[in-house]
């Protein structure tokens, strides 16, 4: 009926999105590595917020020396908005990792990993999503950012001018400065790719984290009663094993509340501006495409771009859905559950524990929008309704 409880299968499903994001100086080291190790870490952390910051600020003088020209504009926003929105969730990981660290104690802990095999179906699906979407994504974003250096470096063999999104204090048509440039360039958003669409998956995990979760308290719910007598022994009573069991369900559903709340807490300020931005993001996309030959490496680049955008919105949106959806359904199981053959007492615990499950758990970007699929619609037609708006100032 038991695992070995030393398997903490809820945590290992973050394990790879951790070791990305320490490599991109995102996410400390572990408290059990070496001091000087994880001085070392910090200093590089540092040394990369710097480097991105500097990029940012990169665009701003490139937006401000081309405010007068609309597409110019136009073709720098989109990764400029993208760079703001990289900043602000990296400054959640750098200024909160002992609560982010507390909450990968909770994925560690016995209320998360219970060692039972029904349970293990649930975790092993959230790790091989988790695992999916993160080398999926950040494949997607690798091979984005290399397409968007070949053009400009094809263009430079043919003898075209090519102008950058980022003011620089050379020419870059010139060699070696075009080269120096362009890798700089594709460091950076490379960079960027992977610490953006690292830091999402991250993100959205921990929300998946908990509709698995919530899943599991159902199952353990439902099977109460029959668990109960199944292990009823002669040193044991029905009751005794009840009671003990009970209150676990009890402990459990308070970690996951815990949890959630927490998740809300540290990620809601950045989830709330990357649906600001990615209306933006999405809309000057989508305008920069207009002029494109839908047959060429550019275009594509851009559609590959949008289809990640779009991609980390919608799971968001998706899974603070499944979270809500998944709470309203723990009062179900409780009441489907064979409550009937429970002593009185048991029974009125019950009930004290089905008015606290009446409140159900919905994520909310800063605490106002919550996660759905309405929400997530409603941004795609706020994105559309900009696009029309910019295209039809133009004619």
């Amino acid at each position: 009926m038991f695992q070995n409880d030393g398997e903490l299968l809820s945590y290992i499903s973050l394990v790879p999105h951790l070791a990305v994001l320490r490599n991109c100086g995102v996410f400390p080291l572990d408290s059990s590595s070496p001091k000087f190790k994880k001085r070392l870490h910090n200093l590089y952390m540092r040394i990369c917020f710097s480097l991105i910051s500097l990029y940012t600020v990169l665009q701003l003088i490139h937006v401000y020396q081309v405010r007068s020209d609309m597409d110019k504009v136009m073709d720098a926003m989109f990764l400029l908005l993208t760079f703001l929105d990289c900043i602000c969730k990296q400054l959640v990981f750098l200024r909160h990792p002992h609560k982010i660290l507390e909450m990968l104690d909770i994925m560690k802990g016995h209320n998360f990993n219970q060692g039972i095999d029904e349970h293990r179906s649930f975790l092993l699906q959230t790790i091989n999503y988790a695992r999916f979407l993160l080398q999926f994504f950040n494949k997607i974003c690798i091979m984005t950012c290399i397409l968007w250096i070949i053009f400009p470096m094809i263009s430079h063999f043919k003898q075209e001018s090519v102008e950058f999104t980022i003011w620089l204090p050379f020419d870059t048509n010139k060699n070696p400065q075009f080269f120096i440039a362009i890798c700089y360039v594709w460091l950076q958003t490379t960079w960027l790719g992977l610490n953006n669409s690292t830091m999402d998956i991250f993100i959205v995990y921990l929300f998946a984290q908990t509709k698995t979760q919530l899943s599991i308290l159902r199952v353990n719910l439902e099977g109460l009663v029959n668990r109960c007598k199944k292990e009823a022994t002669a040193t044991s009573s029905y009751t005794e094993v009840l009671e003990y069991r009970f209150r676990g369900i009890i402990h459990h559903y308070n970690e996951i509340i815990k949890f959630s709340d927490m998740t809300e807490d540290i990620f809601h300020g950045p989830i709330l501006f990357q649906f600001l931005v990615s209306g933006w993001i999405i809309c000057t996309t989508a305008y920069r495409t207009i002029n494109m030959n839908p047959a060429s490496g550019e275009f594509i680049s851009m559609i590959l771009y949008m289809i990640c955008i779009l991609s980390e919105l919608f799971l968001f949106c998706f899974y603070g859905n499944e979270v809500a959806h998944e709470s309203q359904r723990v009062i179900e199981s409780a009441y489907c559950m064979e409550w009937e053959e429970m002593p009185v007492k048991y029974r009125r615990y019950l009930i004290i524990f089905m008015e606290r499950i009446k409140c159900s758990i919905v994520p909310k970007a800063g605490k106002i929008v919550p996660l759905s699929i309405n929400t997530f619609m409603q941004i795609v037609k706020t994105s559309y309704t900009f696009y029309t708006f910019l295209s039809n100032s133009q004619k």
